[in-house]
């Protein structure tokens, strides 16, 4: 959701504020209070989620404001995002897997403390990373700060400010206290002697990922008071023009769909005989299983996608993949229609969920593209929806490869007549009729749609470290065997 930016300042230190006497404050704030409880109770049945993101100079206040917001504001509907170094089971997953896992549902507040700044900051202040990945790390913060935006999420980033000798006053003030000692921690101290590379840091952060969608406003935390009311008014502020505010129109986007026609360019008169097919299936498989223990030593995941026509054979080239896998290191995960949760979140979020272990394998029966699929040709998705979703899912992919995750696709293509003939023989077969469903007659009916829809989806979210595999699979065989000698091929390249 875009904020209106109005003339926030981005300068450090922020502009000197009037300080409160304490009768102006209490009437104030009995005000804000009274808004925002009336404007969360709104949000509890609006269709988006609001996220506070709180970064700045150790002992600015972050972590009071937060507890006050918690005491002005009903507790039931926040949910406080806060962070430390990352877990042995978040270290094994990209870097924004536990921002992903733990987003809002729409409707509530998520406040953020140390989220997905504090690394990329504190790795480049303590010359862990240079500049060339910093200003990557950014940029990547910038696309999933988007990708939700873009979804409705309303964004507002709150950098608390502090001079240098307001932190040391402030720290030894914090270390003072019994009640509040508990928030300082040894690299406080540490982060001091480092301020001025922070600061200059920290001016590099805010102008590269200020934006109307998702804009920073720079706060002085020394004054607790002007602190505390400057974040509540603010929120309040663009909470009330977000519930007010229809839907923007959508922006018209020029799509073309692609003339590319790679499904009519394959030989689906590819087949094996049963000798050479289950001569090449178990190299294959014994293959597949010697890289997997070696993925397994070297902690690198791989995750496979399939994607393909009703009948087209993607369970049994599934279970012809896995069989020779110890079932302790990968999983299957079946995608079907979103339950109540997963609506009530930015589409990849429940994607996100399911990422594999460092060193595991994953394989998706459907996918994340469904958006440009079946949600697009059946209207599930508007139009605006469905066209951005793929830049949103490169930008998903990338992360994930930049990671190190190894990511292959499979669409398993089979004609028409091929389908009409494995329906029949499904309808007559007492053991696999109940795979055959209305829906997978009326899919056929909008066969050309579908045709169109998957030649946009390889054509524009095809890469060579994310391939898409069009596999023939009128004949079984041959499509079991290319799925599997494919996979080898894509884990001994990366």
């Amino acid at each position: 959701m875009v904020v209106s930016d109005q003339t926030t300042a981005l300068s450090i230190p922020p502009a000197p504020r009037a300080k409160l006497g304490k009768a102006e404050y209490k009437q104030r704030v009995a005000a804000v209070r009274a808004t925002l409880l009336r404007l969360q109770f709104q949000l509890r049945d609006a269709d988006f989620p609001v996220l506070l993101v709180f970064g700045g100079v150790d002992g600015g206040g972050k972590h009071e404001t937060i507890n006050l917001l918690n005491e002005w504001l009903d507790p039931r509907y926040l949910k406080t995002m806060a962070y430390t170094a990352p877990s042995a089971e978040e270290q094994q997953r990209p870097r924004l897997w536990r921002y992903w896992r733990d987003l809002p549902v729409r409707g509530r507040i998520g406040l953020v403390l140390s989220g997905w700044y504090t690394q990329p900051l504190l790795d480049f202040v303590h010359h862990r990373s240079d500049a060339q990945r910093f200003k990557q790390q950014l940029e990547q913060v910038q696309q999933f700060e988007k990708t939700l935006a873009d979804d409705g999420t309303l964004i507002l980033k709150f950098w608390m400010h502090l001079s240098a000798e307001q932190q040391q006053r402030r720290l030894h003030k914090l270390a003072e206290n019994p009640l509040t000692i508990w928030q300082i921690k040894p690299q406080d101290w540490k982060h001091l002697h480092l301020y001025q590379r922070f600061i200059e840091a920290s001016r590099s952060l805010l102008q590269a990922t200020h934006g109307a969608h998702a804009p920073w406003q720079v706060i002085d935390g020394s004054q607790a008071r002007e602190r505390h009311l400057e974040v509540a008014e603010c929120l309040a502020q663009h909470l009330q023009q977000a519930l007010e505010q229809q839907r923007p129109a959508p922006q018209r986007r020029r799509f073309r769909p692609t003339s590319k026609r790679q499904l009519s360019h394959t030989d689906l008169n590819s087949s094996l005989g049963k000798a050479e097919y289950l001569e090449r299936l178990k190299k294959a498989q014994s293959q597949l299983l010697r890289l997997q223990q070696l993925a397994l030593h070297t902690q690198q995941s791989t995750i496979i996608v399939f994607e393909g026509w009703d009948a087209a054979g993607k369970g049994g080239a599934i279970r012809r993949l896995v069989r020779p896998l110890d079932a302790r290191q990968y999983k299957l995960i079946p995608v079907a229609a979103p339950n109540d949760e997963e609506r009530a979140r930015h589409y990849l979020w429940r994607f996100w969920q399911h990422l594999p272990r460092a060193g595991h394998l994953c394989v998706f029966d459907r996918s994340w593209y469904g958006r440009v699929l079946v949600e697009r040709v059946e209207g599930f998705a508007a139009t605006q929806e469905w066209q951005r979703a793929y830049q949103e899912i490169q930008h998903f992919e990338h992360a994930l490869v930049e990671s190190g995750v190894r990511l292959i696709k499979f669409w398993l293509h089979i004609s028409d007549e091929e389908q009409l003939a494995r329906f029949k023989a499904r309808q007559a077969d007492p053991l696999k009729s109940w795979k055959l469903t209305d829906e997978d007659w009326r899919n056929r009916e909008q066969r050309a749609a579908y045709s169109q829809a998957v030649e946009d989806m390889l054509a524009r979210t095809s890469s060579a470290q994310a391939p898409w595999v069009v596999v023939a699979a009128n004949d079984k065989r041959h499509a079991r065997v290319q799925v599997i000698e494919s996979v080898c091929r894509h884990m001994l390249r990366y």
